[in-house]
């Protein structure tokens, strides 16, 4: 690598090798400046500049360039020899490799104008002696801020820097604030700030790379379809980097509302702009990501499809984990086929071999299971359903090689402790149970659990993690925050909220206003009607202010001492509805809100309101009420265990369902906790919904959207419903 005086002409393309860049992922992990860090073999040579003409090693202290500058800014004064002195363009440099001179279809070789990128300013004749100034440091102090990612300090450098600049530096320099404001996660700084600039601060031939920026900025802030709308067609952008981070963007854009396939292939464009091992290996875990959220129907039919190499090879891998539930002796002989296969694929070299290892690390495969449930007392018909589904996945388990051991739980924190302690001395080497939460938050107060255990239920501390310690359960609040996330997706953004008076309907109200808010959404108003009564009628008018609306009537009539025409009207500020309510009270709730004048409010409710025996007659007036579901109970015909339950348990399958279903997925869920606690963005389909696993072990669902229709349920066609294969180990 060398480097000759002829800066009108420097290839920058050794700035990006000399200096640790921002990663064009437009995350924080790559690239990371660290002094110490030049371990190239090559030499840097600098024959025309101020540095004597030393080679620096690649095993040096620092980087050599940004030395070279530090040593002038500290030495300028003392040296007069022209010889000595850094020409003003090679510190634009510092910013341009990042911003607009680096930002070329490909590596540059030779400066663009017109409408590519600015060339680098050639030096005057005469200006190569001049002696460094303020601004100059300013350029170097920006770079290293931005290097070491103090982002809004290098902001409000650069832009410092535009102020004093005139084009094609100004745009770039300003540019480059808004990127330290997307860099840095600051994306509420980002319009404000292009809408202070006026017409001329960024040159026409810049805007692409301005608005994608913009739309960054709006992705960042949760606007996802504002972010895909506002970024410029891949196509028109010309700088690579500003391609590559148009691709980030759109690919999290497109992500977001459903389209795992797009997102994917989008990531797998950007492949051939990394560098970097570690921009490589994060590109390729999303990736992998994307690929985990499509389902299995949908994934087999994209594989029927024409796809390119990289595609297919990608797809095929994400079958390989799913078919072989990631248990290595499955794997092994997969993944030797797929080498054969895609020997050059682009997961090759590391990832594919990587995910094989990764299953004989974390795979869980116990020899001894204890199941402690409490089968007698309040909870005992509970117990059975769970048991009964539990027993029945364990037998059917073709690869069954764990004893079982059943556990009648006492509810007594004492006693209950004594029994988990005997049941670890009989060998068990996992432990499903308990239901209770008292005695889940027991479990979670002890400083170390001896074995993997998956309890049925949750504790009250969402955020305390204990190593070996799952929770698993139908979860209700879970159910709340889906139909919040669902009904911001579909623009709805001024809620109002019915639920009974009932510690259950508290903690659905909470956990929806919490969710729907946090997504920008606004919480208008909230109601309690009473839950054993039949009449809702004074919690629904005062709910939607129809009370305020015929309290004006009587003043007017007082006022004009007339009888007057007048229809009640209810209030225009919402624009959805969301209730807790079971299927009896769900079906007194709607004909009454359609009386009180809000038949056009959608109308958003939990699991709950349906029952597990359908009733087409009675449910008509659930009719057009919007609700979530496990795939269990919406998709049964298509699913073989809900058939085999049912003929076997005809009468406690149907009342207690969602239970069967429960015990079922904590059965098979087993192999796979510990992997989806390791990646929380990977899940997997169940009975109980797509299943994923949070940091602190709660195992979190993600359920189908579904709607009545002339009684029945039917499911809704979103992204996630269609085409699934329910109730099915992966």
């Amino acid at each position: 690598m060398l480097m000759t005086g002829n800066h009108a002409g420097f290839d920058t393309e050794v700035m990006q090798q000399a200096f640790a860049m921002t990663s064009i992922l437009g995350g924080n992990q790559f690239n990371r400046f660290q002094r110490g860090d030049c371990t190239q073999a090559d030499i840097i040579k600098i024959p025309d500049w101020s540095c004597n003409n030393i080679e620096y090693a690649g095993h040096s202290k620092e980087c050599t360039l940004l030395a070279c500058y530090r040593n002038r800014l500290t030495s300028a004064s003392n040296h007069t020899d022209p010889s000595m002195r850094l020409p003003r363009s090679i510190l634009l440099m510092l910013v341009l490799a990042v911003g607009l001179a680096a930002c070329q279809s490909g590596p540059p070789q030779q400066p663009v104008t017109g409408t590519g990128e600015p060339a680098l300013p050639t030096t005057e004749p005469g200006k190569d002696s001049e002696i460094l100034t303020p601004t100059e440091e300013d350029i170097i102090q920006a770079f290293e801020y931005e290097v070491d990612e103090r982002w809004l300090e290098a902001a409000v450098l650069y832009d410092r820097l535009a102020q004093s600049s005139v084009q094609p530096e100004r745009s770039a320099f300003l540019l480059k604030v808004a990127l330290m404001y997307y860099q840095g996660g600051l994306y509420d700084q980002i319009d404000p700030f292009f809408d202070s600039l006026g017409e001329q601060d960024i040159l026409p031939q810049y805007l692409n790379y301005r608005e994608t920026v913009r739309a960054g900025g709006y992705l960042g802030k949760g606007k996802i379809y504002q972010g895909l709308l506002a970024l410029p067609e891949i196509e028109e952008i010309i700088a690579y980097r500003y391609k590559a981070l148009a691709l980030n963007i759109r690919s999290r854009g497109v992500l977001a509302i459903g389209k795992p396939l797009e997102s994917a292939k989008l990531r797998m464009q950007i492949n051939q702009f990394l560098k970097t091992p570690q921009e490589i290996e994060s590109n390729n875990d999303f990736i992998w990501d994307a690929l985990n959220r499509i389902t299995e129907s949908a994934m087999l039919r994209a594989l029927a499809e024409p796809q390119t190499e990289e595609v297919r090879g990608w797809l095929e891998l994400n079958l390989i984990v799913r078919r072989s539930n990631m248990l290595p002796v499955k794997m092994e002989p997969w993944i030797d086929q797929w080498y054969q296969l895609y020997g050059e694929h682009a997961a090759a070299p590391s990832y594919a071999i990587n995910l094989l290892q990764e299953s004989k690390r974390i795979y869980i495969k116990p020899t001894r299971i204890a199941l402690m449930l409490p089968f007698s007392g309040r909870l005992e018909k509970v117990a059975e359903a769970i048991q009964n589904g539990f027993l029945y996945a364990y037998y059917q388990d073709p690869d069954q090689v764990a004893d079982l051991e059943i556990i009648n739980a006492s509810s007594d924190p004492a006693k209950f402790n004594l029994q988990y302690e005997q049941a670890i001395q009989n060998g068990a080497d996992f432990i499903v149970g308990p239901i209770d939460k008292d005695l889940i938050d027991l479990l979670q107060q002890r400083e170390q659990l001896e074995v993997p255990t998956l309890t049925l239920n949750y504790g009250n501390d969402d955020t305390k993690a204990r190593l070996n310690l799952y929770q698993f359960g139908l979860r209700p609040e879970d159910e709340a925050e889906q139909i919040a996330d669902y009904a911001q997706a579909h623009d709805k953004h001024h809620a109002i909220v019915l639920v009974p008076d009932t510690e259950w309907g508290y903690r659905l109200r909470r956990a929806f206003s919490k969710r729907f808010e946090s997504l920008g959404g606004q919480v208008v108003g909230s109601a309690v009607y009473p839950a054993k009564k039949n009449d809702y009628s004074a919690a629904i008018k005062n709910l939607l202010n129809v009370t305020t609306s015929n309290h004006r009537k009587s003043i007017l009539q007082q006022v004009i001492k007339e009888q007057v025409r007048f229809e009640a009207r209810r209030r225009q500020d919402v624009d959805m509805i969301f209730i807790a309510a079971n299927s009896r009270q769900a079906r007194l709730i709607k004909p009454q809100l359609k009386f009180h004048h809000a038949q056009d409010l959608p109308v958003y409710a939990t699991s709950h309101i349906s029952a597990s025996k359908s009733s087409p007659g009675d449910d008509r007036d659930l009719n057009e009420i919007l609700f979530v579901d496990i795939p269990w109970m919406l998709d049964s015909r298509s699913n073989p265990d809900h058939k085999q339950v049912s003929r076997l348990w005809p009468d406690s399958s149907q009342r207690f369902s969602r239970l069967f279903a429960l015990g079922i997925d904590a059965y098979r869920m087993i192999p796979s906790l510990r992997r989806l606690m390791i990646n929380p963005t990977e899940s997997i389909w169940h009975n109980t919904g797509q299943l994923s696993v949070d940091k602190t072990g709660r195992v979190k669902r993600s359920l189908l959207m579904a709607t009545y229709a002339k009684g029945r349920t039917r499911l809704l066609p979103t992204p996630d419903t269609l085409n699934r294969s329910t109730g099915l180990s992966p």
